[in-house]
C-alpha cells in the first residue's frame, strides 16, 4: 500500500511539475531545508555579504528557523498543504538549494543555467549512505530508479574533503566536476573562537564539570525497539566523580526509553543546536555519526563505542576501512570505554590527523565560497 500512495503521490508531483516548467524563470533561490546549522550560516554571510536575491526557504515544521531567517526571506513550513507551492517555486528558481534528499526532485527538468546545490547535513561520513546504502539493493526496481533521478537532479554538490568528495560521487553516482570542493557551512560555526568559547564556558557553569557528549547514530529499527547500548550505571560508578555524561539521542528513542536525570545523567533536549551541544562539550563518545569530524574542529578527544559494529555494517554498512579512518580504537564495552576515557586514551596527533583529511577545504570560509558561487549563478 505505501509503495502504491508513493507512486501516486510521485505521478501528481509530476504533473505539477510538467504544468510549472512551462513559467518564466525568476531570479531567486529556494532552500529545501531539514537541518538548521548550515543554512544558519549561510543566511548570515549572505546578509553581510550583501547577496540577498528573493529568497524562499522550505523547512521541516521541527526546526526553530529563528536564526536562520532574514527579512529578504520568505520562510514556509514543508508540509502537504504546501506542496504545490514547493514545486511552482523549484521550477521557477534560478537556484535550488537542498540538505538532503527530496523525492520530489525526481521529478524536476531544470531548465537551462538553473544550478540545484546539495550541501548535505553532514560534513563527512563514516556509515554508507544513499546508492551504498545496502539496504538499496532490497528496493523494487522503481524506486532504485527515483533514487537515481533524485541524484542527477544535483547540479552541484558541496565537499568538505576529497575523501567526502569520493564518497559522494559514490553515494550520489557523480563526476568529479559536480562536487564543489568549498568547504561544509555549517563547520564555520567552529572557527568563530569567541562563540564557541563563551559556549564552552556556559557548560561548565551549568554542569560544573567535565562533560562527557554520547550521541550514537539513529539506527534503522529503534523506532520498533529502542534500547541504549552504553551502560550507564557503569559509566555513573567509573565516571561520576569526574565528568557529566550528557545524552544527545533521536527524539523517539529518548521518548521510548524514559531515561531518569540525575546529578551525573542529563538528556540534551532535542530542541538544542548540535554545533553548540558540541562546542559546550569536553569529550564526545560516539559510533558511525559524522559529529567527529565537527567535534575534530575543536582538538577534543573523541573515543568511538561501537558494540553492534559487525551488526552494523552487516545491515546498514560503514565506510571501507572504518576502523583505520577513526582516530583511535573502536571499543565494545563500556568498561573498555570508561578505562580508556580514565586513561586519556585518545591520540592528540590521530585527531589531528582526522581532522585534516575530513577537514581539508572547511576552514571558516566555507560559507562566503559558496554565497559567492550563488553570487555568480543569479
Amino acid at each position: 500500500m505505501k509503495r502504491i500512495l508513493a507512486s501516486l503521490y510521485m505521478c501528481f508531483v509530476k504533473l505539477v511539475a510538467s504544468l510549472c516548467r512551462r513559467l518564466k524563470r525568476q531570479n531567486k533561490m529556494v532552500m529545501l531545508i531539514t537541518f538548521s546549522d548550515s543554512p544558519e550560516q549561510i543566511s548570515k554571510k549572505m546578509v553581510e555579504m550583501k547577496v540577498t536575491p528573493e529568497t524562499i526557504v522550505f523547512y521541516d515544521p521541527r526546526l526553530d528557523t529563528t536564526k536562520i531567517a532574514q527579512n529578504f526571506m520568505r520562510m514556509i513550513p514543508m508540509t502537504k498543504k504546501t506542496l504545490v507551492s514547493r514545486i511552482y517555486h523549484m521550477c521557477t528558481a534560478k537556484i535550488v538549494m537542498v540538505d538532503n534528499y527530496f523525492p520530489e526532485l525526481a521529478a524536476m527538468k531544470w531548465a537551462d543555467g538553473t544550478v540545484c546545490i546539495q550541501i548535505w547535513h553532514a560534513s563527512g561520513a563514516l556509515k554508507k549512505f544513499a546508492w551504498e546504502d545496502k539496504s538499496v539493493l532490497t528496493r523494487t526496481k522503481g524506486e532504485q530508479a527515483r533514487f537515481k533521478r533524485v541524484y542527477a537532479s544535483f547540479t552541484h554538490v558541496v565537499a568538505g574533503s576529497d575523501v567526502m568528495g569520493d564518497i559522494f560521487k559514490r553515494s550520489f553516482l557523480l563526476s568529479e566536476s559536480e562536487l564543489l570542493k568549498i568547504g561544509v557551512p555549517s563547520t564555520d560555526y567552529f572557527f568563530q573562537k569567541e562563540e564557541v568559547t563563551k559556549m564552552h564556558e556556559r557548560y561548565r557553569a551549568k554542569y560544573g564539570k567535565q562533560t562527557i557528549l554520547y550521541a550514537p547514530t539513529y539506527r534503522d529499527n529503534e523506532l520498533q525497539a529502542a534500547t541504549l547500548l552504553l551502560d550507564v550505571e557503569l559509566m555513573r560508578e567509573r565516571l561520576k566523580d569526574k565528568y557529566v555524561l550528557l545524552l544527545k539521542l533521536h527524539p523517539a528513542i529518548t521518548h521510548q526509553l524514559d531515561i531518569p536525570e540525575d546529578d551525573f545523567v542529563r538528556v540534551v533536549n532535542s530542541t538544542e543546536s548540535m554545533k553548540e551541544v558540541l562546542a559546550g562539550s569536553d569529550i564526545l563518545v560516539t559510533d558511525y555519526s559524522s559529529t567527529p569530524i565537527d567535534f575534530s574542529l575543536l582538538n577534543r578527544p573523541v573515543y568511538f563505542y561501537t558494540p553492534d559494529l559487525e551488526q552494523y555494517d552487516s545491515e546498514r554498512g560503514l565506510v571501507t576501512g572504518y576502523t583505520d579512518l577513526i582516530p583511535g580504537a573502536p571499543y565494545q564495552t563500556t568498561d573498555a570505554l570508561s578505562k580508556a576515557i580514565l586513561e586519556e586514551t585518545a591520540s592528540p596527533s590521530q585527531m589531528a590527523s582526522f581532522q585534516a583529511k575530513w577537514n581539508k577545504y572547511s576552514t571558516g570560509q566555507s560559507s562566503q565560497n559558496l554565497v559567492s558561487f550563488i553570487q555568480k549563478n543569479l
